[in-house]
Parts: C-alpha cells; structure tokens; sequence
C-alpha cells in the first residue's frame, strides 16, 4: 500500500466527518463504514513511517542538543583555563614586583651601609692624619722654639 501523508489522511477523516449526512435532532452524523474503515487503515499504515520520522527527528534534535552542549563546555573550559592562566600570570607579575621592590630596599639598605661605613672610615682616616698633623706641627713648633732661643742665646 502506498503510504501517505498522515496530515493529508486525518483532513480526509475530517472530511468524511464534515460532509457526512446529520442525524436529526442527535448532533450525530452518519458515516460510511466501508469508507471510514478504509481511511483508518490508511492511517494505521502511516503512522509508523510518521513516527519513524519524528524519531529521527529527535534523534538528530538530540544530537545537536548534545553537540552544543560539548560545544559549550569546552568553550567554557577553554575560558576558564584563560582566566586561570591571568590569574597566574597576575600572581607571577605581583610577585615578581615583589621581589623587585625587596631587591631594589635591600640594595638601597645596603648602599646606605656601604656609605656610612665608607664615612666612617674616612673619618677615622682623618682623624688620624689629624693627629699625625697635630703632633708634627707639635714637633715643628718646638723646632721653631729651640731654634729661636738658639738665635736669643747667641744674640747676647
């Protein structure tokens, strides 16, 4: 039997319905038997193919449900190993300031001690050449005394 389209055999049904002679006062109608028969068996013989259809239908609906859903997950996969990568990224460059900063007080912490051992050091130098200095003008002052008395002394 050739199959037909369920939609196009159900509005033959509601043909046959509407076209059939009304029984009075019953809101009934009265129907071919033969031709109704007929016409359920169409329809019968049509439905599996029409479900056939529809479930290839939902199949091919759930694969493209399942599709973009793998779709989405790995867009959001790959968005949140993104972020984590930022994130990462941001920590390293925090630290790495960090460290920077820490680097950069411990070299001025140690530049300061360099400059006052440095300063101390040349003071001590100084103080001691001072010394030295005092003691040798000490000495030439003496020098200069002696030879003045020598020259008062040979003078009279």
């Amino acid at each position: 039997m050739n199959r037909i389209n369920l939609v196009v055999l159900l509005e033959q049904l509601e043909e046959l319905v509407e076209k059939a002679p009304e029984i009075p006062l019953t809101g009934r109608v009265l129907l071919d038997a033969d031709e109704l028969l007929e016409l359920i068996d169409q329809i019968r013989s049509s439905v599996p193919e029409e479900v056939r259809r529809a479930e290839a239908v939902s199949v091919e609906k759930d694969r493209v449900i399942a599709e973009g859903q793998q779709k989405a997950e790995r867009i959001i996969a790959q968005a949140e190993e993104y972020a984590a990568r930022l994130i990462r990224e941001s920590e390293i460059h925090r630290q790495a300031e960090q460290e920077a900063r820490r680097i950069l007080d411990e070299a001025s912490q140690r530049a300061q001690e360099i400059t006052r051992g440095a300063e101390d050091y040349a003071d001590q130098i100084l103080s001691n050449l001072q010394s030295a200095l005092e003691k040798t003008i000490s000495v030439v002052s003496k020098g200069r005394e002696e030879l003045a008395n020598r020259t008062t002394a040979s003078d009279q």
